[in-house]
This record gives C-alpha cells, structure tokens and sequence, in this order.
C-alpha cells in the first residue's frame, strides 16, 4: 500500500478527514473530493490507484461514479471502493451490478477499511502486471489566462432581445460561472452540478464509443427549457427560456453567435 495514490470522493468534511489521516498514516499519497463530477476531473489529471467513494452525495452518487469509470477503457480497471451508511442486499447488488470491489459500512474502523483496500490495491496489481509505483508529484499546470468576462457578457446580451429567453450563461465544463445576463438562474449551484454531470457524461460515453461529445442538448430544469451548445473545449452556452423552446430563431441566433463566444474563450 505503501506509495499508493487514492482519490476519496465524499460530500462530508469529517468523513474525507478521517480517510485522509488514515490512509496517510499507512503511507498513501491522498487526493480528496467533495463530488463526484470533481472526482472525475481529479481521475483524468492525476491517475489515482484506487477510489473510494460515498454513495449518497448530491449530484452523481458512489454508484454512478463507479459506472461511468467502468465505461471508460482508461478506467475500467480502477478499483471502487463504496462507502454506505445502509449496507443491505439491494445496495450489495448494486454495487456488484456497478463495479465495485468492495462495500465498506459506514461508520468504518481501520479493521474495516484496511484489508479492502489491500485486496483492492492488489487486485489493480494482478490487471497492470506491475506493483503500483510510488508516484513523483504532479506538475503543477500553469494558471489558465482570464477569461475578458465583460466582453464575453456583451456577445450574450443579444440573446435577451427574445422575449422567451430568460437568462444566458457561459459555464465551463467544471461548472464554473464564466458570464451571465438576464434574469439570475435559480439554485445556481445546483444547476451548475446538474450541466456538469452531463458534460462528465457526454466525454465518458464519447470516449468509450468514438464519437463526439456533446454539441447541443435540450433539457428540463425546474419547469423551464434549458438549451444546452458546446462553444469550444471545456465551455458551454446555456440558456434558460420560457415555455418549451428551442424555437429555430433562438437557434439560429446560437449559430450565430458562436464564432464571437468562441472567439473570446480561446484568444
């Protein structure tokens, strides 16, 4: 276990603190996140050795978590290990139907957890043929270059000239807030998980299939029409409109603001 990197994956402050110490006292390199969708991007960047992961967390639960890895042929040899507060047949089975390795019962003890992540960590050995190395630290990657927020403001005020368009907002594929116009969007914090989720969704599946991920999407959202356009890499154009939407005008206007957003976010 000793040199190991593992990735916990829990909504609750004091659960990823007990697991940090723990597992850190046994010689593993620690990665922490508070959801599953900033898991995921901690995966893709620092190629941990083994999850371990709530199931009930706001947003994408343990159980989906563990699924999309398995969909990706550069995960689906990760090991999951779930963390449940109800350990009964019907989570048991859907964690098997799921992927994972091991269940631990929450609360846990040291006894409990300790050996599910030995056999999982082994088991990752017996898939690679190698003993997990001892990982050098990450490179830190440069700070990416501001986004010029006013100007991209001013590309999306066009679309609130349609009376059915309530509000418009830029949003990375992270879910950070890039711009915005219009009304403010309700419960913005929980929408911003619910379009990452998505976008998390659309790469794993376009990874595991060969096709692109997504470009354009029409959803529902608290009773309203969220029209969702991938303007470049890592960033998306959402906009909430009254009613059902997706009328061809409002289209017609995505295309053609688009070369200008994207214009922005890649210069």
């Amino acid at each position: 276990m000793q040199g190991a990197k593992v990735l916990v994956v829990d909504d609750s402050t004091s659960v990823r603190k007990v697991l940090e110490r723990l597992l850190a006292g046994k010689g593993m390199q620690v990665m922490s996140a508070e959801s599953a969708e900033q898991g995921l991007e901690l995966v893709n960047r620092s190629q941990p050795n083994l999850i371990i992961a709530d199931v009930v967390m706001p947003g994408m639960s343990g159980f989906e978590l563990c699924q999309l890895l398995k969909l990706n042929a550069r995960t689906e040899g990760l090991p999951v290990i779930l963390i449940s507060g109800i350990i009964n047949d019907g989570v048991m089975a859907q964690a098997k139907e799921a992927g994972a390795v091991a269940v631990v019962s929450k609360p846990f003890t040291p006894d409990d957890l300790f050996p599910k992540v030995e056999r999982a960590l082994a088991t990752q050995v017996a898939l690679v043929g190698a003993p997990v190395p001892a990982s050098s630290p990450e490179p830190v990657p440069p700070p990416p270059p501001p986004i010029p927020s006013d100007r991209l403001a001013n590309e999306l005020r066009p679309f609130l000239d349609k009376p059915e368009v309530e509000s418009v907002l830029v949003m990375s594929s992270e879910g950070r807030l890039l711009a915005t116009a219009g009304s403010p969007v309700e419960e913005v914090e929980t929408f911003a998980a619910y379009l990452r989720t998505l976008l998390s969704i659309s790469r794993v599946l376009g990874d595991k299939h060969g096709f692109s991920p997504l470009q354009s999407l029409s959803l529902e959202y608290l009773g309203k029409t969220v029209l969702v356009n991938h303007i470049s890499e890592g960033s998306v154009l959402a906009l909430v409109v009254r009613g059902s939407g997706g009328s061809g005008v409002i289209r017609y206007l995505v295309l053609k603001q688009m070369p200008q957003l994207k214009a922005i976010l890649e210069g």
